[in-house]
């Protein structure tokens, strides 16, 4: 069975005024219980100093992460210690890397979504016999703007 997941990346200019929102959001996404946060990665470089800070929080509850997350946003020594933790836990190329293309200010949050109805859906579809034509997400609020798509996959898989 293959496992859902959704990669959301979104980059943070010096001006950007978190006040809470994203802690906010991510509390927000498990609440059904059809979406899990897997993994998140905030790195970020000092508007000062341009030191990169980093957090990785997976794994745990959203309690857990949301109280990492304001410790990181409030507090220098938290930033710190949650960076070397980061740094420990495999994550040292990926950040270097990342905090490279920062500029002074500059911050970039990277969350994995999981989609457990997608998991429960597919499950369903293979033992009823069903095949997969497509699995991607697209920018449509109704199923007639993709007839094109829809058509394409259709006609396809008919001659495949």
């Amino acid at each position: 069975m293959k496992s859902q997941a959704h990669l959301l990346v979104y980059r943070f200019g010096p001006d950007a005024d978190y006040e809470g929102r994203l802690v906010g959001a991510l509390e927000r996404i498990e609440v059904d219980g059809g979406l899990r946060v897997l993994d998140i990665l905030f790195v970020a470089s000092a508007a000062d100093s341009g030191e990169i800070f980093a957090a990785t929080l997976g794994r745990e509850g959203a309690g857990g992460k949301v109280a990492s997350l304001i410790g990181f946003r409030l507090d220098v020594e938290r930033r710190r210690q949650l960076t070397r933790r980061a740094l420990a836990g495999g994550s040292a190329d990926l950040i270097a890397a990342l905090g490279k293309t920062l500029e002074p200010g500059d911050a970039l949050a990277a969350v994995l979504v999981g989609h457990d109805w997608a998991r429960a859906f597919d499950d369903a579809v293979t033992r009823t016999g069903g095949a997969e034509l497509a699995n991607t997400f697209v920018e449509a609020e109704s199923l007639t703007s993709l007839t094109r798509e829809l058509l394409d996959l259709a006609g396809s898989a008919r001659a495949g």
